[in-house]
């Protein structure tokens, strides 16, 4: 009898930790239950936490709304895990990609002063993925394709990008004009 009096008050305290975390656990099955409602009714999270944030660009994006969506993609990279980080990173190239690539279609290749700087956010997004994931195979596809939309001559030394060192060029060597000095493939040759 005088054992189980000294294990009553561990029994009382054991009991109290039972219900406390049945109550968290049916807490957290109704914020999900919430959570999985919203997204099949195609409703906003209007959460703070990073997986929300997600869901809500995810969201957006699915309704056309890009700018608002890269906004959140941004915020839920900031909050979130290195899955998620990696995730918001892909989607938000995903969106610049597909951005450019409507404009190029829709307006030409005179856009291309438009189409520019979104490509180089699409393969800034699309490397900041790869940097958290090296081996993740959609990444790398979507880099290539974007790559081959808009090369990257970044480091690369062309007829116009003398050092600037060499302000002083001789009589012989003067600088190209026309097709040499122009980065990249020219379009129409062979």
């Amino acid at each position: 009898m005088a054992r189980r009096l000294r294990l009553f008050p561990w029994m009382l305290l054991l009991l109290v930790l039972a219900v406390a975390g049945l109550i968290w656990s049916s807490v957290s099955l109704y914020r999900a239950h919430v959570y999985n409602q919203k997204l099949a009714a195609g409703e906003q999270q209007a959460g703070k936490s990073a997986r929300e944030l997600f869901a809500d660009a995810w969201l957006l994006a699915d309704q056309g709304q890009t700018e608002k969506a890269l906004e959140l993609y941004i915020e839920a990279a900031a909050k979130g895990d290195d899955d998620l980080r990696k995730a918001a990173y892909f989607n938000s190239g995903n969106l610049y990609l597909t951005q450019s690539v409507d404009i190029l279609e829709s307006e030409g290749y005179v856009s291309w002063d438009k189409v520019g700087p979104l490509m180089s956010l699409c393969k800034e997004n699309y490397s900041k993925a790869l940097f958290i994931d090296p081996d993740w195979i959609e990444a790398k596809y979507n880099l290539e394709l974007a790559l081959r939309l808009s090369p990257s001559f970044a480091g690369v030394k062309t007829p116009n990008r003398y050092n600037e060192e060499d302000d002083e060029i001789e009589e012989d060597e003067k600088r190209p004009d026309g097709w040499p000095s122009i980065p990249g493939f020219p379009r129409g040759m062979p």
